[in-house]
């Protein structure tokens, strides 16, 4: 069944004070239809728009100078539209006068008006936080269209080019592509206004009322009047409504005075504001043409610097003293009284507004007028990084925190904050505190991903509970509820509804510490040594598990690392998992050979029976890096094992051994593991043992390892690519490539061929070269090779001959970047051509970007700066693995490299700092 049309007066959830602008917005809309002006003109236009809904493209605009009415024609024709019931519409009026011109205003207004009519890409109950993420949302949701029978949508987006702190080319992400039964109407002063949107849009325009049409209106509204004074009015105001309204209210107020100034009055707006304005309205003028939303008499008093006497003259035809405080009635007037001021009194109107809000932010009482538009009019001072930094901190969270829609506010001021200081970290030219940008850039990053965590677990907790309440209301009303939607019993987190309060659901101390680790070795000693404290704190608190804290221990020296190791290692213990098994072995090695080998043997006796295969191994391989007296303590408890667990533990702990004993180890360990074979088969576990310990095995033993090879089934391949690596490193070059040449796959012998190549003398090395390189230009799987070897190709054979292959093959960036690692006198060229590469793609694509990271150090300065960036706004959308945490500061600690080279060892600390200092006051 079709929907009743909503009409577009119906409030719609959204910021309670925005929508109260709207709701004025469509009161003005009906005080106007009851007295039009300018008939013939409006029904032109109207019949224009009629025409295009039947016949036109999927974009309109109604153009004409400020004043001219189009608000008006357009409210008028969305009402119209409505009550007729063939489409659905989505009216957003983009106004200062009614406090809707903010960009983070504007698009929720809009956000939720479509919402009703289009298919949403977030859950019931979710919703985008910050302008980004509403504009991404518009996009899907308006290119997806409506579904198919269902009425059309008519998006109209009245006073396009009134917009405060966003341009045309911003809205063009989710007014571009419009999908099936969704249409775009948009008015503007000019074509030119509405950007790149112009190209496909039709074109309506709304010309001035005529003359006899401006004495017709001066009639129905003040009686007769003489000829002459309605030509005059005519010729004043050239048959703008908005002048000819602002003559009419200012006959019924002073009719002689005006009547007897006409003659001299100069056509236009600046003409018709100098009969206008006198007394206080005059000299206030400017000051509230500075203002970007409605302002109280009182704040606006105080800005500017106007004797507040006579506060009862701010009212009449230029001024609206409306429910949220003071607005000009129309930007025509703001227009007409700053083309009348100078370029220095212009800037000294802005500057008083920019610094109102300081002085308003620094005593602590912020009025609503601040709360909303300080950032805008930091913005058009063009105020400096240190200055806006303010609206990423803890005292502006707490400022939005008292609104309603506190939310949306707050992430569209850290929003625009983390543009500016993208901005200044690309603009290598401008110089100034490149460590300050980048600790900013980072703040506004942590900022952000942290609230839109905290929102998306609170809407989620309230959909859950919500469904929940909905599922018992039905057990208990049976099957007497219809086919009513649970949705429409949720308890939907309205748009800008305040939830900042919410709890973090997990605290982030593991991501917290792993990048403060990550950050700490790029530092030197003594900055090393501040950041790894911090690290420390992080791991050592109460909710933290063991993990954050193993891997500061790591990281520590002397008796700090054993104090930490130990209080890991218990932590640890209250989980019998395998991550929590492999970690405390692990963690041994920092430990007194005691407590280590005891630690150990506890880890190892608990592995269950069904994980013993997998996890013997890992446990083994972890403690091979105990020191030798630990080593050879585990060695001996083995000995209680059967051999069929025993081989793979000694398989393992070998390495460890010191090298006067290893190939002894080995030895035994490869009897216990060759004891296994039956016939001609070797079982699994026991072919990973031999390749963990053909790299020791002693010379006696290559018959005996030649022979797993051939018993080793489908681990074949493997086996005989590390025991061909033993026979080169033991001088059976021609053995070895024998036994490769056994493998019955193509494939596989590449692949071991590939491996087997760091093995080989030189005096044989360029023929096998050319034998490897020929294969894998024919091979499927040359690209995976290549990235794997990479590195030790480029050390056994240089970097020229593993470049020239990986031009031929097209090799991936991680290939390269292993190359540019292996040869550091290749590394600048390599990495030069790489940034170049990666910057030309499209940034949808800026994840591929992390894999150049390793290459920072050869990074020429400039490139560094936008591969940071590009990275960085990369983390800020980087989805959320689950609804609980976000990875942002773990991702922070991979960039630690670019961060060095950036700003060197005092940005690294700076970015730091910022992680520790936002987790200490974000909620």
């Amino acid at each position: 069944m079709t929907r009743p049309s909503r009409a577009p007066d119906a409030p719609a959830v959204g910021p309670a004070a925005a929508e109260r602008g709207v709701l004025a917005f469509w009161r003005e809309v009906e005080r106007c239809r009851s007295a039009p002006i300018g008939g013939r003109a409006h029904a032109g236009a109207v019949a224009g728009l009629e025409a295009w809904l039947e016949h036109g493209g999927a974009r309109v605009a109604l153009l004409g100078p400020s004043g001219r009415g189009k608000s008006m024609l357009l409210g008028a024709w969305a009402l119209e539209l409505a009550r007729a019931g063939r489409h659905e519409i989505a009216f957003v009026p983009v106004s200062r006068r009614f406090g809707t011109a903010l960009e983070s205003t504007a698009l929720n207004l809009l956000y939720a008006r479509v919402a009703l009519f289009l298919r949403t890409p977030r859950r019931t109950g979710e919703r985008a936080h910050g302008v980004e993420e509403m504009r991404r949302d518009l996009a899907i949701m308006l290119e997806e269209g409506r579904p198919p029978g269902s009425r059309p949508l008519v998006v109209i987006l009245d006073g396009f080019d009134e917009a405060v702190t966003w341009t045309p080319d911003a809205a063009q992400r989710f007014l571009r592509d419009l999908g099936p039964g969704v249409r775009a109407v948009l008015s503007a002063r000019s074509i030119e206004a509405l950007g790149g949107l112009g190209e496909g849009t039709e074109v309506v325009a709304l010309p001035p009322i005529a003359v006899d049409e401006v004495a017709e209106a001066m009639g129905l509204r003040l009686g007769e009047l003489p000829a002459s004074v309605k030509d005059e009015v005519a010729r004043v105001s050239g048959g703008e409504p908005l002048l000819v309204e602002a003559f009419v209210e200012a006959f019924a107020q002073e009719p002689a005075a005006v009547a007897s100034a006409l003659a001299s009055v100069p056509a236009g707006a600046p003409g018709v504001l100098d009969l206008c304005a006198g007394g206080t309205i005059g000299s206030v003028l400017p000051w509230l043409a500075g203002a970007l939303a409605p302002i109280e008499v009182e704040e606006l008093l105080a800005i500017s610097t106007v004797n507040g006497g006579a506060r009862n003259e701010l009212s009449g035809p230029l001024i609206a003293a409306g429910e949220s405080g003071l607005a000009l009635r129309h930007p025509a007037w703001a227009e007409a009284v700053e083309e009348r001021l100078a370029p220095q009194q212009r800037a000294a109107v802005d500057r008083r507004f920019a610094d109102h809000g300081t002085r308003a932010f620094a005593s602590g009482t912020v009025s609503d007028y601040v709360c909303r538009n300080w950032r805008a009019h930091l913005e058009r001072v063009g105020a400096s990084l240190a200055e806006r930094i303010e609206l990423a901190s803890r005292a502006w969270l707490d400022v939005w925190r008292t609104r309603p829609d506190g939310s949306s506010g707050f992430i569209a001021d850290v929003d625009a904050t983390a543009a500016c200081a993208a901005r200044l970290l690309v603009d290598a030219a401008a110089g100034g505190d490149v460590v300050g940008v980048l600790a900013a850039r980072v703040r506004c990053l942590l900022v952000t991903s942290s609230v839109r965590t905290i929102l998306g677990f609170e809407e989620t907790r309230r959909v859950l509970a919500a469904q929940a309440a909905q599922d018992d209301e039905e057990e208990e009303e049976g099957a007497e509820g219809g086919e009513g939607s649970a949705g429409s019993h949720i308890e939907m987190p309205r748009v800008g509804e305040d939830v900042l309060d919410a709890a973090r659901p997990i605290a982030d101390a593991v991501e917290r510490a792993g990048a403060l680790i990550r950050l700490a070795r790029e530092l030197p000693d003594a900055e090393r040594a501040v950041v790894l404290g911090w690290a420390l704190e992080a791991a050592s608190e109460e909710h933290a598990d063991g993990v954050a804290l193993a891997a500061v221990a790591r990281a520590l020296d002397g008796q700090a690392r054993v104090t930490a190791a130990r209080e890991a290692a218990a932590r640890l213990g209250r989980e019998r998992t395998r991550e929590s098994r492999l970690a405390r072995v692990s963690l041994a090695s920092l430990l007194p050979e005691d407590e280590a080998r005891d630690l150990g043997r506890e880890a190892f006796a608990e592995v269950p029976a069904d994980a013993r295969s997998n996890e013997l191994p890992l446990l083994s391989k972890a403690a091979a890096r105990w020191s030798p007296a630990a080593v050879r303590g585990l060695w001996a408890w083995s000995e209680a094992l059967p051999p069929s667990e025993r081989h793979m533990v000694l398989a393992r702990l070998a390495s460890g051994l010191p090298a006067e004993e290893r190939e002894a180890g080995a030895s035994e360990a490869l009897g216990l593991a060759l004891s296994l074979l039956s016939g001609d088969w070797l079982p699994p576990d026991a072919c990973w043992s031999v390749c963990a310990l053909a790299p020791y095995a002693p010379a006696g033993a290559a018959s005996a390892l030649v022979q797993a090879c051939a018993a080793a089934a489908s681990f074949r391949c493997p086996v005989v690519t590390a025991v061909a690596a033993r026979l080169c490193d033991l001088g059976r070059v021609e053995d070895a490539l024998a036994l490769v040449d056994t493998l019955p796959q193509p494939s596989d012998r590449i692949e071991a061929r590939s491996a087997l190549l760091a093995h080989l003398p030189a005096a044989v090395r360029e023929a096998a070269w050319a034998q490897l390189s020929g294969d894998l230009r024919a091979s499927d799987g040359a690209r995976l090779l290549l990235a794997r070897n990479a590195a030790a190709w480029t050390r056994a054979l240089g970097a020229d001959a593993v470049l020239d292959l990986s031009r031929e093959i097209g090799a991936n960036w991680p290939a390269l970047v292993a190359i540019a690692g292996a040869s550091p006198d290749h590394a600048p060229a390599i990495t030069r051509d790489l940034v170049e590469r990666a910057l030309e793609q499209p940034s949808d694509e800026d994840e591929a970007l992390f894999a150049l990271i390793p290459l920072a150090a050869s990074m020429t300065e400039p490139d560094a700066r936008r591969v940071c960036q590009r990275l960085l706004n990369e983390l800020g959308w980087k989805p959320r693995p689950d609804l609980l945490d976000d990875w942002t500061k773990d991702d922070l600690g991979h960039l630690a490299p670019l961060f060095a080279r950036v700003a060197g060892p005092q940005g690294v600390v700076a970015v730091a700092r910022e992680i520790v200092d936002v987790a200490r006051w974000m909620p």
